[in-house]
C-alpha cells in the first residue's frame, strides 16, 4: 500500500479567562509538569471501498492515546505512543476523538472530522494565498476524505496530505511560478485532481514608513557597514514599550567604531510640513546612544541627525524631534557638521548607529519606526511620554511649560516631568487640552484625579467642554490647602455642576455627565487674582484596584464586575464588630439566589505568587453559614486557574485565610483538565473572582473588606 506523507494542522486551544463561562484548554503548567502538547493524528484512508482507516496519533509528552472512532456502539481503543489503530467505517461523517495521556496523568484532547464516501470526489476546487515566499493552499470537494497537495517541486515530491477544512503550507527557497496540483481522495478507488500555476513573487516591496518588520511582502534590507549584521526576528522580549508578539529588526554590533546600517526608502521621508518627529522602539540591556541620520536628499538637502540616550532597560520608545533637536552631519574636514538644523526637504536614506563613536558590542532590537507630529495627550496625562505634545493652550495671561518635578514630596515623590502653570494675577486665567481621545463619562467611573502643587491655598476648578455629541459643559471646584503636592479628587458622578454659558443656562445646578468630552480646562484660583507658579501631574480616571483592597483609597475605582445575577456597591461598614470594627467603607456583594453568581476584579496590578507570599486574607461578613470561594484567573503567561473554598460561620465579620501554597486546587475548565487536583500557583494572575455560596442558591447581601496578600 502506498504510504502518503501526512501533514495535519495542529489544533490550538485558546484559554479564555472568564468568571462565568466554561473554558477550553489544551495544556497548562503545574510547575515544570505539563499535559501532552502539539497533538495531531495521521489518517490513512484505504482506497478500496473497504472503509478501512488507519489512525496514528502523535503528541509531545504523550505516553498513551485513547482513540474514540466516532462509530456508534464502538468502544474506545487505548494504544501506546508510536502505535496505530485500525477502524472500519461505513459511509458517513464521523467525529474522531483522541485523548492523550502523559506520564503524570495529565491529558489533552484532539478532535477531527472524518468523511467516508465510496463515491468518487466531485467539485474539486482550491484557493491559494501568497505571503512572501510562503504559499497556503486550501482545497474543498464533495465526498473527499483527504487531499494530497503537491507544490510543484519535481517528480520525486511527496505530497502534503490534509483533511477537509485544513490548509497545506509551504515556504519556497526562491520566487517563481509553480504548478500546484491537488488530488482529492475518498474511500473509493477513484480520485479527482486539479492543477493551477501560481506566482510566488517573494518579498519585493520597498521599505516605507512606518517600518514595522511585519509585512512579508516588504524587503527589509538594512545595508550594513563597518562590522554590523542584521536580520528580522520575532520580538524576544515582549515587555516595556513593545509588548506585541511581532517581528523586529536585530542589529548586531561587532564592537567597531561607527558601525551601522541604512534603510533605503521606497517613499522619501518628507520634512516639508509640521510632522518632523520620528519615533522608534529600541531595545538594549546596556545604556547606549542611538543616532538617527537622514541622507539622500531628493534635491540635495543637507544630511542631518539626532543622537538620543537609551537607558538600557529593555524596550524604550525614543523620540527624535527634527524640528528642534537636529544638527548637521559630518561630511568632510571642511564641513564637520554639528550645527543646529531644521530639515524642510525629502530624504531617501535613513541610517542608524548604535553607540556610533564607541565600541559597544552586542545585539540590539528596533521596531515601529514612524514619522509623526506629536499627538495631543489623552488620559492619563503624565508628562513623561515622548509621543505626546503636552503643551497646554493658555488664556487671559497664563503661561505653561513642562519641567522636572521641583519638589519630590507629598503626593508626588517621583523624579519625573510635570506641568508648570504660571498665573499672571488676572481673573479667569487658565489652561486647556484638546485631547486626542475623549474622556468618556458614559460608564460608572466618573472620577478624575489630579496631583496639584501649590504653596498657597487656592481653589482648583476642573471643567469639561467639547461634548462629542453636544453634551453640556460641567465642572467641579476643589480646595487646595497650599501644602505642596496634594492629590485632588473630582467625582463627576456626585459633585459636578453646570458651567456658565451665557447666564441663563442653569449655571451652578447639579449635573451628572454621561457623554464624551474632548476638552479639559483647568483654572487655578479662577475667580481670584493669585499670581505664581503651580504644578500639575498624573491627570487620570481612577484605575481598577490592586491588592491590598480596602475600599477606602480614593485613587481606585472599586466597582466589581458581577455575573449570573449578583450586584455590587461600596457602602459604609454596617456592622462595626467582630473582625472589622473600623468605621470605613466595605464592598457589598448581593446574591439574587442563583447558582454560581459572583463578582470579579480585573486588577491594575497582577497578584504575584512567584515568591513565598501565597496567602490571601479577606474579611467577610455574613449572617448565615456559607462557602466562600476565592479563585484566580487571567494568568499573565497562561498560568492555570486555581481556587480555594472556605466556610464562613455566619457570625458576622470573620477573617478568612486562603493559603494558596497548601490549599489550592485546579479550577473547573471543561471537566477533563484535572479539576479539583492539588495545585500550587507560581505565576501572576490579573483576575480575582469571588463566589459566595457558588454552588448553592443563598440570596442576600454579604460584605467584604481588607483583601490582603501575605
Amino acid at each position: 500500500m502506498k504510504i502518503f506523507k501526512l501533514l495535519v494542522l495542529v489544533l490550538t486551544a485558546v484559554t479564555a479567562f472568564t468568571a462565568c463561562e466554561e473554558d477550553i484548554i489544551t495544556n497548562y503548567a503545574f510547575e515544570d509538569i505539563s499535559a501532552p502538547q502539539n497533538l495531531k493524528a495521521n489518517f490513512v484512508v484505504t482506497q478500496d471501498d473497504s472503509g478501512l482507516v488507519t489512525i496514528t496519533p502523535v503528541g509531545e509528552g504523550a505516553s498513551t492515546f485513547t482513540v474514540y472512532s466516532g462509530i456508534e456502539g464502538d468502544s474506545a481503543v487505548t494504544i501506546n505512543a508510536g502505535e496505530s489503530v485500525n477502524f472500519t467505517y461505513t459511509e458517513g461523517e464521523y467525529l474522531v476523538r483522541i485523548v492523550a495521556t502523559g506520564a503524570t496523568g495529565l491529558t489533552s484532547e484532539y478532535n477531527q472530522n472524518l468523511i467516508i464516501s465510496f463515491t468518487a470526489p466531485e467539485n474539486l476546487a482550491f484557493t491559494t494565498s501568497v505571503s512572501g515566499l510562503k504559499l497556503t493552499v486550501t482545497p474543498e470537494a464533495t465526498n473527499a476524505a483527504q487531499f494530497d497537495v503537491y507544490f510543484g517541486l519535481g517528480d520525486e515530491e511527496e505530497p502534503v496530505t490534509i483533511m477537509p477544512g485544513e490548509s497545506a503550507v509551504y515556504e519556497y527557497a526562491e520566487p517563481g511560478t509553480y504548478d500546484i496540483r491537488v488530488v482529492a481522495r475518498a474511500a473509493s478507488v477513484e480520485t479527482v485532481e486539479l492543477t493551477k500555476s501560481i506566482l510566488v513573487a517573494g518579498a519585493v516591496d520597498p521599505i516605507v514608513m512606518p517600518v514595522t518588520f511585519d509585512n512579508p511582502d516588504v524587503n527589509y534590507e538594512f545595508v550594513t557597514f563597518n562590522g554590523v549584521t542584521f536580520e528580522v526576528v520575532a520580538n524576544p522580549d515582549q515587555s516595556g514599550a513593545n509588548t506585541s508578539d511581532s517581528n523586529v529588526g536585530a542589529i548586531k554590533n561587532s564592537g567597531a567604531q561607527f558601525e551601522g546600517g541604512t534603510f533605503n526608502l521606497g517613499t522619501p521621508v518628507d520634512f516639508s510640513g509640521a510632522d518632523k518627529t520620528i519615533t522608534m522602539k529600541f531595545w538594549s540591556d546596556k545604556p547606549t546612544s542611538v543616532l538617527l541620520k537622514f541622507e539622500g536628499g531628493v534635491n540635495g538637502e543637507r544630511q542631518n541627525e539626532i543622537s538620543k540616550a537609551h537607558g538600557g532597560t529593555g524596550w524604550e520608545e525614543l523620540s527624535f524631534n527634527f524640528a528642534t533637536e537636529a544638527n548637521t552631519s559630518y561630511i568632510n574636514q571642511s564641513d564637520t557638521g554639528g550645527q543646529p538644523f531644521v530639515p524642510t526637504g525629502q530624504y531617501t536614506a535613513m541610517t542608524i548607529f548604535v553607540d556610533g563613536p564607541g565600541t559597544l558590542a552586542g545585539t540590539f532590537y528596533i521596531d515601529d519606526i514612524e514619522q509623526t507630529g506629536l499627538a495631543a495627550p489623552k488620559l492619563p496625562v503624565t508628562y513623561d511620554q515622548a509621543a505626546f505634545d503636552y503643551t497646554m493652550g493658555t488664556f487671559n495671561g497664563t503661561s505653561f511649560e513642562v519641567v522636572t518635578n521641583p519638589d519630590q514630596s507629598g503626593a508626588n515623590t517621583r523624579a519625573s516631568k510635570v506641568g508648570a502653570i504660571t498665573n499672571s494675577g488676572r481673573n479667569w486665567e487658565g489652561v486647556a487640552y484638546n485631547l486626542s481621545e475623549p474622556v468618556d463619562f458614559s460608564g460608572e467611573n466618573k472620577t478624575i484625579q489630579i496631583k496639584v502643587w501649590s504653596n498657597v491655598s487656592v481653589p482648583v476648578l476642573l471643567k469639561f467642554e467639547g461634548g462629542v455629541n453636544g453634551e453640556r459643559q460641567n465642572e467641579i471646584s476643589k480646595a487646595h490647602t497650599g501644602s505642596g503636592w496634594e492629590l485632588l479628587t473630582f467625582d463627576f458622578a456626585t459633585e459636578a455642576t453646570k458651567s456658565f454659558i451665557d447666564g441663563s443656562q442653569g449655571v451652578g445646578e447639579p449635573f451628572v455627565p454621561t457623554g464624551q468630552y474632548n476638552t479639559l480646562v483647568l483654572f487655578v484660583d479662577g475667580p481670584g487674582t493669585t499670581a505664581g507658579t503651580f504644578y500639575i501631574d498624573d491627570i487620570q480616571k481612577n484605575p481598577a484596584p490592586r491588592l491590598p483592597i480596602n475600599f477606602d483609597n480614593k485613587a481606585f475605582y472599586y466597582a466589581m464586575g458581577t455575573f449570573n445575577g449578583s450586584s455590587f456597591e461600596v457602602v459604609a461598614n454596617p456592622d462595626q464588630s467582630g473582625a472589622n470594627t473600623s468605621a470605613s467603607n466595605v464592598g457589598a456583594l448581593t446574591n439574587s439566589g442563583r447558582n454560581w453568581e459572583g463578582g470579579a476584579y480585573n486588577l491594575s496590578q497582577p497578584v504575584d505568587f512567584s515568591g513565598s507570599n501565597k496567602t490571601i486574607t479577606m474579611k467577610v461578613w455574613s449572617n448565615v453559614s456559607v462557602p466562600v470561594l476565592l479563585k484566580f484567573e487571567g494568568g499573565v503567561n497562561g498560568e492555570r486557574q486555581n481556587e480555594i473554598s472556605k466556610t464562613h460561620g455566619g457570625t458576622g465579620w470573620e477573617t478568612m485565610t486562603f493559603n494558596f501554597a497548601t490549599e489550592a486546587v485546579k479550577s473547573y475548565i471543561d471537566g477533563s483538565q484535572g479539576v479539583g487536583e492539588p495545585f500550587v500557583p507560581t505565576g501572576q494572575y490579573g483576575t480575582l473572582v469571588l463566589f459566595i455560596d457558588g454552588p448553592g442558591t443563598t440570596a442576600g447581601t454579604f460584605y467584604l473588606d481588607d483583601i490582603v496578600q501575605q
